[in-house]
């Protein structure tokens, strides 16, 4: 007993995460659930970022006025804010409850007159169906998703292996015309969430994997913020599986450095305090980035400096190109 409060004080238990954190109502009024306006906002919008728990977090400590540039520069590009519902069962923790300054985001988000989406991975199903009119076609493009995220190692098979039927129906293709496939396996995989794991990120891969394979998708209309690097190079790694064997739409990966880099090209406004404040929110110490300048001929993985520095070369003219 005495063992278990400990761990709970120090905010690391065995509890599951939960899909609903306990005051997820509080963000009722800035957040869309409903299926039918889900479906509507993707095709509508221009621009669909998916948001990882990582920058999210990041995000959501900007000082004001760096947060209304962030917004406003999303809101003129037509921009719709996606967040998953296991990336939203790590921003609730194992505690499962969003933070005060996650839900005043997702409301300064609302406010700027952006759409917040909750987005169920499931959903990927009925914006899929909504091209497709044979159910084994929609399915099948969840097995080849799943199999081209999952690893021998990852929280994917780890799901799978602890569901014999669900193993069974994804890596066999047992009964490819069920029409719940899509709800079985997400649930599954979200019910085997733990705690450090990868499964937001290997899940959010999935939907992606699955979406960039729209009819007449624009390249571009898909991104995922991220400062994970691990994370990123999974999903780049799949998305290249994918643009290979399937001709998917071309999806783009943010982290803060690169999108600050990129709002700073658009906006004439941004000056060096913020982006210094851009970069630094979320994060203590240098920043390392991937990237090249005028003296390199190759990428380098691990360009390391500071905020202010870092600012500095991205305001230079050729000072750094950002990769990621």
């Amino acid at each position: 007993m005495a063992a278990n409060q400990a761990e709970t004080e120090a905010g690391i238990t065995a509890a599951a995460y939960a899909e609903i954190p306990d005051n997820f109502r509080e963000t009722a009024p800035f957040v869309c659930t409903d299926i039918k306006e889900i479906k509507a906002v993707f095709f509508r919008g221009e621009r669909v970022i998916f948001y990882d728990a990582c920058s999210f977090r990041r995000h959501s400590g900007l000082p004001v006025p760096e947060r209304s540039i962030l917004t406003n520069f999303f809101k003129e590009r037509g921009t719709v804010i996606f967040i998953t519902r296991c990336i939203l069962m790590e921003l609730a923790g194992e505690r499962h409850v969003l933070p005060k300054q996650i839900v005043d985001f997702m409301q300064a988000l609302s406010d700027a007159g952006l759409r917040v989406v909750l987005f169920n991975e499931e959903h990927v199903r009925d914006i899929l169906a909504e091209c497709f009119s044979s159910q084994e076609r929609v399915n099948e493009y969840l097995l080849w998703a799943v199999r081209t995220v999952k690893t021998p190692v990852s929280s994917i098979m780890d799901a799978l292996k602890s569901d014999k039927k669900l193993h069974s129906a994804v890596l066999e293709e047992k009964n490819l015309k069920s029409t719940d496939l899509y709800q079985k396996f997400f649930a599954g995989a979200r019910g085997c969430k733990a705690h450090d794991d990868n499964l937001g990120e290997e899940l959010l891969s999935v939907c992606l994997h699955v979406l960039a394979n729209l009819p007449g998708l624009p390249a571009g209309k898909l991104s995922v913020v991220t400062d994970d690097k691990g994370a990123a190079g999974r999903i780049d790694s799949v998305m290249r599986k994918s643009g290979i064997q399937n001709q998917a739409a071309r999806i783009i990966l943010y982290s803060t450095p690169k999108l600050a880099q990129h709002m700073y090209h658009e906006h004439d406004n941004l000056t060096w305090d913020n982006l210094v404040n851009l970069l630094s929110a979320g994060t203590s110490g240098n920043i390392t980035v991937m990237g090249f300048t005028p003296f390199d001929i190759a990428v380098q993985e691990k360009i390391s400096m500071s905020p202010r520095d870092l600012a500095r070369k991205i305001m230079e003219p050729n000072g750094i190109s950002i990769v990621f």
